[in-house]
């Protein structure tokens, strides 16, 4: 059995994750029709010369449903359950463009969503995800964390992290710096995920990490797909969006899950609402 050689990302993963044990995390999969959203963006774009991703409009309806089911917006610290004040959500973003392996994601929070336009939120992640590709520093330097990390030994960012961890873990030492605190995340798998023609993706799942502050919640689309559905009866052609939903079930019961699924499928099936 032979050791591999991991890259900065894949050791901080490592250490993001503890073994599986007792999962509270719950995933719930749905589809939203694309259609609004497709033309919504292509005339905001005639309409302000400027280009917004679907991926800007979800982060847009992900915070207006955090804003209008503040029980979404908590974290857990030291088993306690902490409202915050501000809508804080992080984005991954691809950094492997050339095909050349090693790193494959960094992150890039926009802080504030719910006080920003699609504009800025659309310049404000592109801005950082080229710094996060240039290994810049970003909101929490970690473009620069990621180049010191690849020349520090195991047992030195180990210790550093499990650090880190223990302070933001403490309720009076996380109230420092609460106006960066992450609301929940929202990730494009679609951005990297393909199939052949003749495969479809179906669902998916996955676990939030639990360390450094983990969020309550995590929303991740999936590929756009042509499906056939049923309208008053007739079959209709429709390209839906699946939209996979994380959340920690020690804050979020299956009601307020099922209420934020259906707060942010209204705001991608009438985009207007979040101008």
């Amino acid at each position: 059995m032979k050791r591999l050689s991991a890259s900065a990302t894949r050791r901080l993963i490592l250490w993001f994750f503890d073994a599986p044990s007792n999962d509270p995390y719950v995933s719930l999969n749905f589809d939203v029709d694309l259609a609004p959203v497709r033309e919504f963006v292509d005339a905001f774009a005639r309409e302000h010369g400027e280009r917004i991703g679907v991926q800007h409009v979800l982060t847009k309806a992900v915070a207006r449903c955090l804003v209008e089911l503040p029980a979404l917006n908590v974290k857990i610290l030291d088993r306690a359950i902490y409202q915050l004040d501000r809508v804080n959500i992080a984005m991954p973003v691809h950094l492997d463009r050339h095909g050349k392996g090693g790193d494959e994601t960094g992150m890039t929070v926009v802080h504030g969503v719910n006080e920003k336009s699609l504009v800025q939120i659309a310049r404000e992640t592109r801005k950082s995800a080229a710094a996060e590709r240039a290994d810049e520093a970003t909101a929490f330097g970690s473009g620069l964390a990621r180049r010191a990390l690849r020349f520090m030994p195991d047992v030195a960012m180990r210790a550093g992290l499990d650090v880190a961890r223990w302070a933001l873990d403490q309720p009076a030492t996380y109230h420092l710096i609460e106006d960066l605190a992450i609301s929940s995340g929202v990730t494009n798998v679609g951005a990297v995920f393909s199939l052949p023609r003749g495969a479809r993706f179906r669902s998916a799942s996955a676990t939030i990490p639990t360390k450094l502050g983990p969020v309550a919640s995590v929303f991740g689309v999936a590929p756009a797909e042509d499906v056939v559905v049923a309208e008053n009866g007739v079959p209709q052609a429709r390209t839906v969006l699946p939209i996979v939903m994380i959340v920690d079930h020690r804050a979020i019961d299956g009601f307020l899950m099922a209420t934020a699924a259906k707060h942010v499928a209204e705001g991608l099936l009438d985009p207007a609402r979040l101008v």
